[in-house]
């Protein structure tokens, strides 16, 4: 004898069949009844009513749609994530390719598709979207001017119209092929979705105050400087784009990706590859990434926090005696009468940067009495590094929701600069409008690098 989880599955199977044929109006429960091979009785002693019957066959064939949205996985890249978006969509075009599935929802729609099912599947797929949404946040995919339950919304409420529109247009057949294509539906979605990056921001920057220490102990004392209300250009909109040589910074496919903070072993084997890659790019006879820091915004003890103050790794001489400092007396001497330049490679370890971005000073709006020296007692050394004065001449960039995938390269001292300042002045600043979720997360790794040019070509990256 069946059990009553098997009859009462016959029975929603007969059900389902009866509301897709002649819809709820015209469905009789004897109709159904008949075709279960049971009798009428039998149907309400499993449900209360036809209504009660009705919604059980709704959330039975409505419930595959969300599953797969409810289980997926995050999306690891922005790649990853709009190709999630088209697989969803090809799932939900299959879906409606069924017969008895696309006549419920026609039903659904004609009977004015408020039924109780069709809004507790809606809540769901608020809450799934809301999910998916804010992965993509975090990978710097999705639009951040808006807050995640009003772009939720919206997604549910143009499914819902699409749904609707495609149920009205349905062939007698019941087929909607060629009324609409999964991915143009898709592309409409990105277009909607994707994120905004404007042309420039207004941040507030720390500047060095005159009264700034010239000596201290600790590297980069933040506790005299000035605010300054700035207007930085994003850099991604520039043309031509900033070049390492021309303004002093510029992005650069990352030498190597992380997609967690790295010990400090991890960092030191992709040494190599960044020296390669920077060879390569700018033309170096020869490189040598010497030194890393990993930097928190969340800082506890033990950990380096971003910088805050606009400043420069190295004074005007400093940078020719970590030549000798860091290379044997015989590689310094090779390279001794090179060009001779340092550079930092930046990049993210934790996801796109949202907050506390860097923000760099063109070189050929800075002049060198903008310059404050500092001198740095380090426990086997004495170091210079310098602040900067506010200058209204700067211009300021930076480039928003910098990805994992992504390295910003700059040059932190140039021994011979031309007309333009040997450093690119620097420093990290609160990113305007970062949303909540994301605000004031930031985990980055920066490399040093000594470069030397045997020929003095100046060609832009």
């Amino acid at each position: 004898m069946p059990s009553s989880e098997q009859q009462r599955d016959v029975l929603l199977a007969a059900a389902t069949a009866e509301f897709a044929a002649k819809g709820f109006e015209a469905t009789s429960a004897q109709g159904i009844a008949s075709a279960a091979g049971v009798s009428k009785a039998k149907i309400f002693y499993y449900f209360d009513n036809k209504e009660e019957l009705y919604a059980r066959v709704l959330d039975r064939t409505l419930q595959p749609l969300l599953a797969p949205l409810e289980s997926a996985p995050q999306a690891s890249s922005a790649e990853a994530f709009w190709n999630s978006l088209e697989a969803g969509l090809n799932f939900a075009f299959e879906f409606s390719r069924d017969p008895q599935a696309a006549a419920l929802v026609r039903d659904l729609y004609r009977r004015g598709g408020d039924s109780a099912s069709l809004l507790r599947l809606l809540d769901r797929a608020r809450a799934a979207i809301g999910n998916w949404l804010r992965n993509g946040r975090q990978l710097g995919a999705v639009r951040t001017d808006l807050p995640v339950p009003i772009l939720a919304e919206a997604v549910v409420g143009a499914l819902v119209h699409v749904d609707r529109w495609l149920a009205e247009q349905t062939d007698a057949d019941g087929t909607t092929e060629g009324l609409l294509s999964s991915t143009s539906l898709a592309a409409l979605a990105h277009d909607a979705l994707q994120q905004r990056t404007p042309s420039e921001c207004e941040a507030e920057v720390a500047y060095a105050a005159e009264d700034v220490p010239r000596e201290t102990d600790a590297y980069l004392d933040v506790s005299a400087t000035v605010m300054r209300r700035v207007t930085l250009r994003n850099g991604r909109h520039q043309k031509p784009a900033p070049s390492f040589e021309r303004e002093g910074f510029e992005i650069i496919a990352a030498p190597t990706v992380f997609t967690q903070p790295p010990s400090d072993s991890e960092a030191r084997m992709t040494y190599g590859a960044i020296e390669l890659a920077l060879k390569e790019r700018l033309g170096a006879s020869f490189a040598w990434v010497f030194d890393h820091t990993v930097r928190h915004t969340e800082h506890t003890p033990g950990r380096r926090p971003p910088i805050r103050i606009t400043h420069a790794d190295y004074g005007r001489g400093a940078g020719v005696r970590r030549l000798w400092e860091l290379l044997s007396r015989g590689e310094a001497e090779r390279w001794a009468d090179s060009r001779i330049v340092m550079a930092n490679l930046w990049q993210s370890v934790a996801g796109v940067v949202h907050s506390t971005p860097l923000g760099f000073i063109d070189i050929t709006s800075v002049r060198n009495e903008d310059f404050i020296p500092v001198t740095v007692h380090y426990a086997d050394r004495d170091g210079e590094i310098g602040y900067y004065r506010p200058n209204e001449d700067h211009r300021w960039y930076w480039f928003p929701f910098l990805r994992p995938s992504e390295s910003l390269l700059f040059k932190t001292f140039d021994a011979l600069p031309g007309e333009h300042h040997w450093s690119c002045p620097h420093a990290a600043f609160t990113a305007p409008n970062a949303p909540q979720e994301l605000a004031g997360r930031r985990t980055s790794i920066e490399f040093r690098i000594l470069l030397a040019f045997e020929h003095d070509s100046r060609g832009a990256a």
